[in-house]
């Protein structure tokens, strides 16, 4: 049986580009974390010049200045490649015709859920899951993926 972390080898390129947007969207956050921390350091600071004396601005609020600029160049242009990757993402899914597969597809390789929360959410059984998974992973895009539904209707 295969773990939630095990890795696998894909056929399907499209699988990559959707996993790098979460990816990214997680360095994007601890940026953002680290960009607010930076800020409220300068808070800080600011707050305990304002009660000294005389004298000019310590070398530490120079640094500071200077990695918050730093800071928000790299968040810019980490949104910048952030929202170019998530467009092709939206690309990729939408042109998934089949709306089901484009569920598991979001859900699965956008959105990192874990593969046991997908079958329950969606209601699927185990060997439905692994044939939707296969049928992905195998596949030379997710264009071209072949997906059967459990219902049709008769003509």
């Amino acid at each position: 049986m295969e773990t939630e972390t095990e890795q696998r080898a894909v056929a399907n390129a499209d699988i990559i580009a959707l996993s790098e947007v979460w990816y990214l969207m997680q360095d994007i956050v601890s940026l953002e974390k680290r960009r607010e921390w930076q800020r409220e350091r300068m808070s800080s600071m600011a707050q305990h010049l304002s009660g000294m004396p005389g004298g000019g601005a310590p070398a530490g609020l120079d640094t500071a200045f200077a990695e918050v600029s730093e800071l928000e160049e790299r968040h810019r242009m980490m949104v910048e490649r952030y929202c170019k990757m998530l467009s092709r993402a939206e690309a990729i899914i939408n042109g998934i015709e089949n709306t089901n597969m484009q569920t598991f597809v979001r859900m699965m390789y956008l959105d990192n859920v874990p593969a046991r929360e997908v079958r329950m959410r969606l209601n699927m059984t185990r060997r439905t899951f692994e044939r939707a998974r296969k049928a992905v992973e195998q596949a030379p895009n997710m264009a071209s993926v072949k997906w059967r539904d459990h219902f049709f209707l008769k003509k």
